[in-house]
């Protein structure tokens, strides 16, 4: 039986919400575009290519960081994402702290590894980014709270987006800004923040980004190893840890 989710809408809190927000990226963009060309020149205009045939997103007086409207830019994924249909525009997720975004970001490596026809025989090596930055919103649901808390195990599913993708399209429909929710992968139950436009994040300070750490991962089969403050502190997940069944 479906889940009611309009009626659980109706009955929570619509709310403003503010606080910092960190998301990880892959640095690898330049890599590969250059590996497709032999000259610099061609570099520069492959990467005008690939910037043009991106989807336009709202127009703002004052532009975010790129960094903050790159999510708003790429539609969803295959299957959509777990708050978002593949049919919809893609929302910009992230998290409260950083160890609930490496989390997310672990199950996702993987997720990548998993699906490699022929794994590498050693650790698979990648560049990433962890950013932070203020978003405000007038109008926010916060999941991991009621009426919803009967529906934590939907909402963290680890792996079925069927209800939480309804749900999601329920909020966008009720011009809901954005929405806070308990990390599917986060063993500490970490709250993960999605937001419909970059309308979320403050003209004045989206130009520039609050912090923004660089950071080495080693993926293989059995562990992602993070290692940060150039190589001072590192972070290790287990499949088991992010709910990665394979």
């Amino acid at each position: 039986m479906s889940i009611k989710w309009q009626k659980l809408l109706e009955k929570a809190p619509v709310q403003p919400l503010e606080n910092e927000i960190f998301k990880i990226v892959e640095s690898q963009e330049q890599a590969a575009t250059s590996t497709l060309v032999d000259h610099l020149g061609d570099l520069e205009t492959l990467n005008q290519l690939i910037d043009n045939t991106k989807p336009k997103v709202e127009v703002l007086k004052k532009q975010p960081h790129y960094l903050i409207l790159t999510p708003f830019r790429y539609p969803p994924l295959l299957h959509g994402s777990r708050f978002g249909k593949k049919t919809e525009p893609s929302l910009f997720y992230g998290s409260h702290n950083r160890e609930t975004v490496l989390a997310e970001a672990a199950y996702y490596r993987f997720l990548f590894w998993s699906g490699m026809t022929r794994p590498p025989e050693h650790a698979y090596i990648t560049q990433h980014s962890i950013f932070s930055v203020n978003y405000s919103i007038q109008k926010g649901v916060q999941l991991q709270s009621e009426p919803f808390c009967d529906m934590r195990k939907v909402l963290t599913h680890s792996s079925s987006y069927q209800e939480t993708q309804t749900l999601g399209s329920k909020m966008r429909g009720a011009n809901i800004e954005g929405f806070e929710f308990i990390s599917a992968r986060d063993e500490s139950a970490g709250i993960n923040v999605a937001l419909f436009s970059p309308a979320a994040f403050p003209p004045r300070q989206s130009q520039r980004l609050k912090s923004k750490q660089e950071l080495m991962c080693e993926t293989t089969g059995g562990d992602v190893v993070f290692s940060l403050e150039n190589g001072k502190r590192t972070v290790v997940f287990k499949p088991e840890q992010v709910k990665f069944t394979g």
